[in-house]
């Protein structure tokens, strides 16, 4: 009889476990999983649409790859601000004790949609915004510009 009890606690010790693990690994590590492969999407396409400027000549092929990486970034910028919605509690505060701001990165990259070919400095404002938000690597040279028109921004405000 000891031995039929000891096997049946071994056997829902293992089924709990079991459950625990799957809850785990799909509630959280599946969450945590999204939000890298949307962190590193974000930096792909940042990195593949960077030569797109509002100064360029107007083709209609410099036109569909503006359209191209408006389309890319807004979706991006959607995606990231969804999975910031569904968040488990417990991740929210993990990713926000590692300075990361999804709902930040998330209008960062929507701003770059808007502003993409359209208007350079507003274009890198908002890609530097989601850079630093999603704790990407920033361009020196565009990280200096933007920290210059916050600064001649706050000291006009005074």
């Amino acid at each position: 009889m000891e031995q039929i009890m000891s096997t049946a606690m071994g056997f829902v010790g293992g089924v709990v476990g079991g459950v625990v693990a799957w809850f785990a690994t799909n509630y959280w590590g599946r969450a945590l999983l999204r939000f890298w492969d949307l962190r590193l999407e974000a930096h792909e396409a940042m990195f593949f649409y960077a030569n797109i400027n509002a100064d360029r000549p107007v083709t209609p092929a410099n036109l569909a790859r503006a359209g191209e990486g408006s389309l890319r970034f807004r979706t991006l910028g959607a995606k990231i601000d969804g999975l910031r919605t569904v968040l488990p509690a417990p991740l929210s505060w993990y990713l926000h004790k590692r300075s990361y701001d999804l709902r930040q990165g998330a209008l960062g990259l929507i701003g770059l949609s808007n502003w993409l070919g359209a208007d350079d400095h507003k274009a890198t404002r908002s890609r530097v915004q989601a850079q630093r938000a999603l704790r990407l690597p920033v361009d020196l040279q565009e990280q200096e510009q933007v920290d210059r028109e916050q600064r001649l921004k706050n000291a006009s405000d005074l």
